[in-house]
């Protein structure tokens, strides 16, 4: 069994990640970050299993693969860099590693929403930047979570411990999913209801042609003047030309945001300038723990499939 990593520093920064289980299963190469057609083509030439992260394996790119080719695991709940349509015609199973960064994306997206609450950032700037004065610090306003409510777009494994942490910070739940689901204490909710009611829009759901620029003009334009729009899902959820301008207009109070539509943004992007924004470089899934687990359960999903008992199958 060849075993090909496309993209190893995607994933680790050094050696806290251990990819040691991968060469019990088979001879694994390890690419620091492939990203030419050509430079992946040729270093899967005689393997059995691509493992990647963020490397982009659109239709043109996985009708070149070489016929040994029978799984692409992807280290990562998402898998929209990878066109599982054209795999499944090339008779190449894809497999991805659902629920391993619940805790961790759950966790920045309250972090998010309590940085927007207490003007942190702006709070901590002052302060490097004036010093100890208690009456500025008083002047940017504050806000308690509790009895704020929070909107949830998405009730999957993540959405629904966002849920429950707003709940444990004694906020009102409402929650927007497309199949009923229940959470004790979260109210279903239509998406026009939940854009109108929430102090908080956390968004949660996986980017499909159906959510894609889920958030747009007229979902903004529902939103309250003091509502802060969170996103750690997907950037394509948002239309962020409108959010720029909801943002520049103060029709909304502000954005807190893990993920763009283009990562990395180009350096003219408005969103990067803002003062009402908090952007952070698409890290809800980067605890330490979590990209572990996240390797791990990949190694077990390539184990599982030379055993006959694939997990985790997208197709």
């Amino acid at each position: 069994m060849n075993i090909v990593i496309l993209d190893q520093a995607t994933i680790s920064c050094g050696d806290e990640i251990d990819f040691s289980a991968f060469h019990k299963l088979g001879t694994t190469t390890l690419y620091a970050n492939l990203s030419a057609p050509s430079e992946i083509i040729a270093a899967t030439q005689n393997a059995q299993v691509i493992v990647l992260n963020k490397v982009n394996l659109d239709a043109a790119l996985i009708a070149q693969l070489s016929s040994t080719i029978k799984l692409i695991a992807i280290t990562a709940t998402g898998y929209d860099n990878v066109d599982v349509v054209a795999a499944t015609k090339r008779g190449i199973k894809v497999c991805n590693v659902p629920g391993y960064g619940t805790n961790a994306v759950a966790q920045l997206a309250v972090c998010l929403m309590l940085n927007c609450a207490t003007q942190f950032v702006p709070q901590l700037d002052y302060m490097r930047e004036q010093g100890w004065n208690k009456q500025a610090g008083l002047a940017i306003q504050m806000h308690e979570l509790a009895g704020k409510t929070l909107g949830v777009v998405g009730l999957g494994e993540i959405g629904a411990a966002i849920a429950r942490l707003g709940l444990a910070l004694g906020m009102q739940v409402i929650a927007y999913n497309r199949s009923a689901k229940h959470i004790a204490d979260v109210e279903l909710v239509s998406l026009e209801q939940l854009a109108a009611q929430a102090d908080f829009v956390s968004l949660s759901c996986a980017l499909t042609a159906d959510t894609q620029k889920i958030i747009n003009a007229d979902f903004l334009a529902l939103m309250k003047p003091n509502a802060y729009l969170i996103n750690t899902a997907r950037g394509g959820l948002i239309d962020e030309a409108a959010l720029v301008s909801a943002l520049q207009n103060k029709q909304i109070a502000g954005a807190a945001l893990d993920v763009l539509c283009a990562e990395p943004p180009a350096a003219d992007h408005p969103l990067l300038s803002l003062a009402n924004v908090i952007l952070t470089p698409h890290i809800g899934w980067a605890p330490i723990e979590a990209r572990q687990r996240c390797v791990d359960i990949s190694e077990s999903n390539i184990n599982s499939f030379i055993y006959g008992n694939p997990l985790n199958l997208l197709n």
